[in-house]
């Protein structure tokens, strides 16, 4: 499957390797800290469920990952989250010499091995404890058994191969719909060509048929588990689309996939809408059908969701098939250039030295901010009530995190609602505005002790509130004046009232 050409397999391997290991070594670094919100409802959810088969039949949530839930049901809740992140960081470890493999030339396969290896998109999701590094790997095996296919045939056993890689990749997120039906869609738009719209179709089918097939059958005994069920199917959120938390989505899934982000959110990601647009119409000779391939991933799912409108739009690791795109259209870009003549060569190693650098810088932020650092909400507590506290949170997503880390501390935590007595609040904060310094809680007094950051991929924005008196133990927290504060009342909900 490697190009032939004049290049030393041996010496090819060994680059691919080398980047592999940097990307070890990213998610490794990145794999640090606690476990945060959704990762946390991951691990509960798994211990509740009790057995393999609740897995599959009890558990009827959209943050259940069923591979990575049998994962995290194996370990316990007490494992260290290194253990639990250890999938994604194999998975996104492998997906990096299966990125080399899909290219048309040596060098782009060298070029991807590298983007991949520091991509921050990819190296947060393989270093976090959930489903999507593995479906990510999922797809790339799958594409480069489908690219496979077509440039030399295959036999009767591959499709079969195909609908494998299908049901993995479901079954580690859902969103491995969308590789699968682009896929198909772009086997038939290649053979179309030279073989006609019957004949086409009739090549898809037989191909990408039972990948299709396999995937309907997954999402259907899932939608029928949660049909079935007391509580249906169970959504850890839910937000109505706009226009601005979409267009702020795949801005970061542009600056954190490439580095190609600017001040006004649009920007980046219509620039590279653009460039893919004109790559579907018209593909570059040298780049092949391939061209159309990298086009489809990236436009499908933006254009079907600025079209329809769901609901989460805002949540950049939806559009997960695009940075695919991205990543293997700029591999080959950069890989072709780097064998023209010097003018051009000099321009793709710049753009490649940019791009890592970028990647680097954003790679660096995740690995410091250890997604927000979930654990110290519950060590700051501890240093100022040793014996245990009742907290308050405003929203109900930080129950799952606080509960998991004072189950690792061995800290007696009680979580209250409403204005029940509270010696804590756990509140969230915008990442673009800082949380007040002081809070009144049900008139009680209360000061910042300590906060937490995360990315705009994954992590929460945390900022724990104590008592009057209490010690702080973290960063000043910025905010408006404290004659300028409200009383906030926590429902039951989890929603802060004013």
């Amino acid at each position: 499957m490697i190009a032939q050409d004049r290049h030393d397999p041996r010496s090819w391997w060994a680059a691919v390797g080398a980047a592999a290991l940097a990307g070890l070594a990213l998610r490794i670094l990145a794999a640090q800290g606690g476990l945060w919100t959704d990762e946390a409802w991951s691990v509960i959810y798994a211990h509740e469920a009790r057995d393999p088969v609740g897995v599959f039949l009890r558990i009827n949530h959209d943050n259940n990952h069923h591979l990575y839930s049998l994962w995290l049901q194996a370990i316990g809740m007490s494992a260290p989250p290194w253990l639990a992140r250890l999938p994604a960081i194999v998975a996104g470890t492998v997906s990096i010499p299966l990125a080399a493999l899909v290219r048309r030339s040596t060098r782009a396969g060298i070029v991807a091995a590298v983007l991949f290896a520091v991509s921050p998109v990819l190296v947060t999701y393989g270093s976090e404890a959930r489903g999507y590094s593995l479906m990510l790997a999922a797809a790339l095996f799958m594409l480069l058994l489908v690219t496979a296919a077509l440039s030399s045939g295959w036999k009767a056993w591959t499709p079969w191969r195909i609908a494998l890689c299908a049901v993995l990749g479901t079954l580690s997120h859902m969103t491995m719909a969308a590789p699968v039906a682009l896929l198909a869609s772009w086997v038939y738009l290649d053979r179309r060509t030279s073989l006609g719209p019957g004949e086409a179709m009739r090549a898809a089918v037989r191909l990408m048929g039972p990948a299709v097939g396999a995937t309907a059958a997954v999402f259907a005994s899932v939608f029928a588990a949660a049909a079935v069920s007391p509580t249906g199917m169970r959504l850890g959120g839910y937000l109505p689309f706009d226009w601005a938390g979409y267009g702020l989505a795949l801005d970061d899934l542009a600056g954190w996939t490439l580095g190609v982000s600017a001040i006004v959110p649009w920007i980046g990601p219509a620039l590279l809408a653009a460039a893919a647009a004109v790559i579907a119409v018209r593909p570059p000779a040298w780049l092949g059908s391939r061209g159309r391939l990298y086009a489809i991933l990236i436009l499908a799912v933006p254009l079907g969701v600025g079209l329809f409108h769901p609901g989460n739009a805002a949540f950049a690791r939806y559009y997960l098939s695009s940075a695919l795109g991205l990543l293997l259209l700029a591999s080959e870009w950069i890989g072709r250039g780097l064998g023209e003549r010097r003018a051009l060569r000099g321009v793709s190693a710049a753009a490649l030295a940019t791009i890592v650098l970028v990647s680097l810088w954003h790679d660096s932020d995740l690995i410091q901010t250890k997604r927000g650092h979930p654990e110290e909400t519950v060590q700051i507590m501890a240093l100022n009530a040793p014996r245990g506290a009742r907290v308050a949170v405003d929203r109900q997503g930080f129950e799952g995190m606080l509960k998991l880390a004072a189950r690792r501390a061995g800290y007696d935590l009680d979580i209250v609602s409403g204005c029940a007595p509270a010696r804590f609040v756990v509140a969230g904060q915008s990442r673009f505005t800082r949380a007040p310094e002081l809070l009144v809680h049900c008139g009680v007094p209360m000061r910042a002790l300590g906060s937490g950051d995360g990315t705009p991929l994954s992590g929460d924005h945390w900022i724990l509130y104590g008592a009057e008196g209490l010690q702080s133990a973290g960063p000043p927290v910025s905010g408006p004046a404290p004659g300028a504060l409200k009383s906030r009342r926590f429902s039951r909900a989890g929603v802060a009232q004013g």
